[in-house]
């Protein structure tokens, strides 16, 4: 399998994830029994699961933003046949205290989808076992990300007191993603 098939494998499987989280975080609208006898309900109902699925759409996108950068960082450095992974791609825009988390987390996600880029495998399953070889290491590495995204979501709270929810959403995004990698070792190394 070429780098190109098994970068595609492991954005799936990112946005798979990036997907469940999206669900777990924003809150799905509900059929309510109100609905039947009053109709402008469900219209109501309707528009707002609309908006539910494109807020979920842009939700899975903005989460693929990141992934896809260290990404395209993780698949030069294999490319070069090795670990050279300098550079952080930057967002013109990010404050400077941001940075560094930023640069952190981008450098661990990077250093993972190397690990799997440079594995043999036919599917994420097979990746990760060649990869890191048994649950424990592959612990290890779901640590390191948790940590390093823990770390930039620290750094950002700061910047989103004026938003209502922002810390919930945060915890939930880290907890969601350490809970589903977990799962995803569980379900690899059983």
């Amino acid at each position: 399998m070429d780098l190109t098939q098994k970068k595609e494998i492991i954005l799936q499987h990112e946005r798979m994830l990036s997907e469940t989280i999206g669900s777990a975080v924003l809150e799905k609208p509900k059929v309510s029994t109100w609905m039947i006898f009053i109709p402008i309900l469900f219209l109501f109902f309707i528009y707002r699961m609309k908006k539910f699925k494109k807020d979920r759409v842009k939700f899975v996108e903005d989460l693929m933003t990141v992934r896809r950068a260290a990404m395209d960082k993780a698949f030069d450095g294999a490319e070069q046949g090795g670990p050279s992974l300098e550079g952080v791609p930057q967002i013109p825009d990010l404050p400077e205290p941001l940075r560094k988390p930023y640069a952190s987390w981008i450098q661990t996600l990077s250093n993972h989808y190397l690990d799997l880029l440079t594995a043999e495998g036919d599917d994420f399953g097979s990746l990760v076992c060649a990869a890191y070889r048994n649950r424990k290491n592959y612990r290890v590495v779901i640590d390191r990300l948790s940590m390093a995204e823990k770390g930039f979501y620290t750094a950002l709270k700061p910047y989103l007191d004026s938003v209502e929810g922002a810390f919930d959403i945060a915890a939930k995004i880290e907890s969601e993603s350490r809970r589903l990698r977990s799962e995803t070792g569980r379900t690899i190394f059983c």
